[in-house]
């Protein structure tokens, strides 16, 4: 058993013990250099000395008293010791580590503190301790003030993938702009081209961004390997795809896409990456995801999505995994693949649980509240909503403005009460306004409520600005839904060409977020919007099963509508008991045609025709052509063409 310390000796290693922040037995050994039993003997005569409460911690004022009586010098050697402890104890004592080591001042050697702090920095940064490695790295980048450029931009790239982490975008950009700085005086082009890929990804931040483009192009001009270029080539075609049009404050609301920019360089990078590393080849499978999102790279993107996601995992690389997860998800359901996107959805939220960066919780989240959507549970949504936003909010997570509308909207429609329309009706100057889906939204509601010229004028501006590469199926649905609203048989016979191409498929936006059911639902609805139910018809029985497929609630309740409805022009045939020739011949006075003109184009003789009027006339209970028309139409007897 050890002496009894004297009192200034049992003094001064409780001392110690409250400077390192650590009073036990052990904590006080390790930091002023003695054994266990002599600092538990220590420990013993401060407890009979009245030093510890009766919880066993410390009574401040003898803290303090005490602390004051060491040496300053002994302190800061205190804190040394401490704090070479902590830094390589890991990302849990990151903080006091910190601390401690800025206490210690010179008595610490500043490389050995800088290196550790970028040893524990790194470390962190790869068990995704988003803080931990904040800390620690922002302390080796404050003390480093070496002139070897390439690791100190090295250390500023981990940073601020650390920083990203956190959801700090803009101090993130800052750190990558510097680092690319650094690479630039050191002639270190592979350092200035991690920067500038970097500065592309991820894409939300700044579709189109300036500075970006820049930064690749000032990297191309260096002397970089074949992998490095590739990755460059990959990154710039995600900056040269959208050009960013209008924005609500820093959120971006819409786009001008440019595919025949982007897709070559693309192509070219995808087709490169085929045998290069792992972190080069899901680049370019994401790029190229990224800028071919039209209905016919359906089949392809599924392949690269699926190839792209599986290598994310296997590089435990968490952002890509979630915006892998994503576009699977997007695959998923446009494809009618319900298995699939649940699948997609799991790894999304599974990641996006255990690291903590707040945009791929915000992803998860939203992803989910689509999900929700289509299963009915609009409750549910409305929930994963709110956390998300209140997630994203904070941080101005890029898309989070859009999510928000394009959930309230379709909340607002699944009402559908036109004098709740009525009052969300958007201001035709905002923002939204220059997107074609933004447009398509203003139109359905203003059809709603009876605002036809304003409805069909804002159709008609959506359609002219649609691109295949925004959300496509969506945009053209959402149109469909308000030309079925319309007496415009010219936008009604356009929207029946560009959907027929993609009757297979579901109509979706490129996050999930709104899912408008079956392209060929939306297609039966306009051709009985038309008064072509034999159209609609097989349309509707494709339909039902791919929204069952997809557990599309909403869907599915307008399938039953529309099948309804059907039947319910059906009975209407049947109480006419029009024949067929006689419904032809119906068809053809609505265009307008005489009685000679539809002999000839029927390839019947001018009496029979006659014969078959009167006989219309006469079911129809009407006395002239006219009549006979005007009741065709509004008993969807025949279509108007």
């Amino acid at each position: 058993m050890a002496p009894k310390p004297t009192t200034n000796d049992w003094r001064e290693l409780v001392a110690v013990g409250c400077v390192a922040g650590d009073l036990t037995a052990l904590g006080i050994a390790r930091y002023a250099g003695v054994d266990l039993a002599t600092a538990e003997a220590a420990i013993e005569s401060a407890r009979e000395e009245g030093a510890f409460h009766d919880d066993g911690t410390v009574a401040n004022e003898f803290a303090a008293r005490a602390v004051a009586d060491l040496a300053v010098e002994r302190v800061a050697e205190v804190h040394a010791v401490v704090a070479r402890h902590l830094l390589a104890a890991g990302p849990d004592r990151v903080v006091d580590a910190v601390r401690h080591a800025r206490a210690a001042g010179s008595l610490l050697d500043l490389e050995e503190l800088v290196a550790m702090s970028d040893q524990g920095g790194r470390m962190s940064l790869a068990l995704g301790d988003y803080a931990a490695a904040n800390e620690l790295l922002t302390l080796a980048v404050e003390l480093d003030v070496s002139d070897n450029f390439t690791v100190r931009g090295d250390r500023l790239c981990d940073l601020a993938d650390a920083v990203d982490g956190l959801g700090d975008d803009d101090r993130c950009k800052d750190l990558l702009s510097e680092a690319a700085r650094l690479g630039a005086v050191a002639h270190d082009g592979a350092l200035v081209a991690r920067a500038a890929i970097r500065y592309a990804d991820p894409l939300d931040w700044n579709d189109g961004d300036t500075r970006a483009a820049g930064l690749l192009h000032q990297a191309e001009q260096l002397d970089l390997d074949e992998e490095t270029r590739t990755a460059i080539l990959a990154a710039r075609s995600r900056i040269e795809m959208r050009i960013p049009m209008a924005s609500e404050d820093t959120q971006q609301i819409a786009w001008i896409t440019r595919p025949s920019v982007a897709q070559p360089l693309a192509d070219e990078a995808l087709a490169k990456s085929e045998s290069m590393s792992g972190p080069v080849r899901l680049l370019a499978l994401a790029s190229w995801r990224t800028t071919h999102r039209a209905p016919e790279f359906l089949d392809h993107r599924r392949e690269v999505t699926a190839e792209a996601l599986n290598l994310a995992q296997r590089l435990r690389r968490p952002a890509d995994q979630v915006g892998m997860a994503v576009y699977q998800a997007v695959d998923a359901i446009e494809s009618g693949d319900r298995p699939l996107f649940d699948e997609a959805l799991a790894v999304a939220r599974w990641v996006s649980e255990r690291d903590g960066n707040p945009r791929l919780r915000w992803r998860a989240h939203t992803l989910a509240a689509g999900a929700a959507l289509i299963d009915g549970d609009v409750d549910a949504a409305a929930a994963l909503v709110g956390r998300a936003t209140e997630i994203a909010q904070p941080h101005d997570v890029q898309g989070w403005f859009a999510c928000e509308m394009l959930f309230a909207g379709q909340a607002v429609l699944d009402r559908d009460d036109p004098d709740e329309i009525a009052l969300v009706l958007p201001v035709e100057d905002v923002p939204a306004m220059a997107s074609p889906l933004g447009l398509a939204a203003y139109a359905y509601a203003a059809a709603r409520i009876g605002n036809v010229a304003a409805a069909e004028a804002r159709a008609r501006e959506a359609l002219a600005l649609a691109e295949v590469e925004s959300s496509y199926l969506l945009l053209m649905s959402r149109l469909a839904a308000a030309v079925v609203l319309l007496d415009a048989p010219d936008l009604s016979a356009e929207m029946v060409d560009r959907l027929t191409p993609w009757a297979g498929s579901v109509a979706v936006d490129t996050n999930v977020w709104w899912c408008d059911g079956p392209v060929s639902l939306r297609l039966a609805e306009l051709h009985h919007s038309r008064g072509r139910d034999d159209l609609a018809l097989p349309l509707l029985s494709k339909a039902e099963p791919v929204a069952a497929a997809v557990k599309d609630v909403r869907a599915l309740r307008r399938a039953v509508d529309l099948r309804a409805s059907l039947q319910q022009a059906d009975d209407l045939d049947d109480e006419f008991e029009l024949t067929t020739r006689e419904l032809d011949v119906l068809r053809l006075m609505a265009n307008g045609l005489t009685n000679p003109q539809i002999a000839d184009r029927l390839a019947y003789s001018l009496s029979t025709i006659r014969a078959d009027s009167v006989q219309i006339y006469r079911k129809l209970g009407v006395r002239g052509r006219s009549e006979a028309v005007s009741v065709a139409l509004q008993r969807r007897l025949i279509p108007f063409d």
